[in-house]
């Protein structure tokens, strides 16, 4: 009888874990959901997409996708106020070259200056990878600022390979 309970038991804890797992991605609307990657693992780690307002063009949304042991990917999608919803891509400078990544790392987002910061670590000890810092302009994200260090030589500090020139009026 007390290893049929016990099963009964773990039985309704995973239930109620998945059911509550399910939950916390259902507020994101199909239609953003649809461009996140099939492979994202949206309810790992207890995790929930962020939603902000960027004022009168539309929503930005912070989904977590890529749960690791260290930091935690999220995709941005952006759906403006009158069209379909787009995931944003972001600049990576990666062995001295640029490419593309719809990945951001620990993101921070400051709704009232629509700065978006983040942090990505090539391996767990941190002292490789990147520091991004984004602006919000109207539909886009511009790169104001890009510090990386590549882990073929570590050091110190993280220098700038990437600074915006500063605006005109």
């Amino acid at each position: 009888m007390r290893v049929s309970c016990t099963r009964t038991l773990m039985a309704v804890a995973v239930a109620l874990s998945l059911a509550c797992t399910q939950a916390r991605a259902d507020n994101l609307p199909n239609q953003v959901r649809a461009q996140i990657d099939a492979q994202c693992s949206i309810n790992e780690r207890e995790l929930t997409p962020k939603q902000f307002s960027t004022g009168k063009s539309g929503t930005l949304w912070l989904v977590p996708c890529d749960v690791g042991a260290y930091q935690t990917g999220y995709q941005v999608v952006y759906q403006s106020e009158n069209g379909p919803p787009r995931r944003l891509l972001f600049a990576k400078w990666q062995e001295y070259s640029w490419t593309g990544s719809t990945t951001v790392f620990d993101p921070t987002f400051d709704p009232e200056t629509g700065v978006l910061r983040d942090q990505y670590k090539d391996r767990g000890v941190g002292d490789c990878g990147g520091i991004r810092v984004w602006q919000w302009r109207e539909e886009a994200f511009k790169l104001l600022t890009y510090r990386a260090r590549s882990c073929k030589n570590p050091g110190a500090s993280f220098p700038v390979v990437f600074q915006a020139p500063p605006e005109t009026s």
